[in-house]
């Protein structure tokens, strides 16, 4: 992603700034947060996932991203999809969020009260942040987006991993594995290969079973993106359970909010 520099902002700019660096963020990186802010508050349902979902379609106009999310219903209770959905404004009373409905010539913008007014820029983040947490409770979702991977590092982790990759190796090469390999190098080896087959099916069948019980759960909960759903996946069919605990310390580790919620000038504006 690109980084850009911006001026120190003076006393006279400072709330546009503050503003438009909270707009900027939720419209990127914590999208997925204006989606659930506009289905919790406002009853306008949206796709909880639109980057995962093979049947959106891309619209390149539209500002975020070019993704269109799905409702499952709309003015005229039949499915239309709603686009560019995004935060059209903020002030210490509450946030503006715009969409186009294909039923709609003119840009639709739905303001969501806060509770109570804010007192500061600092206290319109803590209540948008807020807001983001009970809207993705409310789906059953997590408020955080995992689009990172986590990577094998430790040296038992890598040794499971080699030892997984002899498996199929073994399966198809038993001869070049175990006659030519293990009896010159572990002869002590030679003893599993007439169970080689059942210990590699056991473990194919282990790591699948892992894969849609633990990982697919977390995939659609943290809403992962589906190039990094993908590593997962492929991480968690080598080592199995290794991946799921590295999956769940990466959530421990972004899961503060003064880790994940970042409203530095470190990324761009829209």
């Amino acid at each position: 992603m690109t980084t850009r520099r911006t001026k120190q902002p003076t006393n006279n700019d400072q709330p546009a700034n503050e503003s438009s660096m909270i707009m900027s963020k939720f419209n990127t990186v914590y999208r997925h947060s204006v989606l659930d802010i506009l289905t919790h508050y406002a009853d306008i349902p949206t796709d909880p996932n639109p980057d995962n979902n093979p049947l959106s379609t891309k619209n390149p106009t539209d500002p975020l991203n070019s993704e269109i999310s799905y409702v499952t219903q709309s003015l005229l209770n039949h499915k239309n999809p709603i686009s560019n959905i995004k935060i059209k404004s903020i002030d210490f009373k509450e946030i503006a969020i715009s969409f186009n409905h294909p039923l709609a010539e003119m840009e639709i913008i739905k303001p969501i009260p806060f509770s109570t007014p804010a007192t500061s820029w600092k206290d319109v983040e803590l209540k948008i942040i807020m807001m983001s947490k009970e809207s993705a409770l409310a789906r059953d979702l997590s408020n955080l987006r995992v689009s990172g991977i986590s990577y094998p590092t430790s040296a038992f982790n890598l040794i499971l991993i080699m030892i997984v990759f002899l498996l199929p190796f073994g399966y198809f090469y038993p001869n070049l594995l175990y006659d030519s390999f293990f009896a010159n190098y572990l002869p002590w080896m030679l003893t599993l290969k007439s169970y080689h087959n059942y210990i590699f099916y056991a473990t194919l069948l282990i790591h699948t079973i892992e894969f849609y019980i633990l990982l697919i759960p977390r995939i659609k909960l943290y809403r992962v993106p589906l190039d990094y759903a993908i590593e997962w996946a492929f991480l968690t069919l080598l080592d199995g359970y290794q991946s799921i605990k590295r999956f769940d310390k990466y959530v421990l580790t972004i899961s503060p909010d003064d880790v994940y919620y970042d409203f530095t000038n470190t990324e761009y504006f829209l």
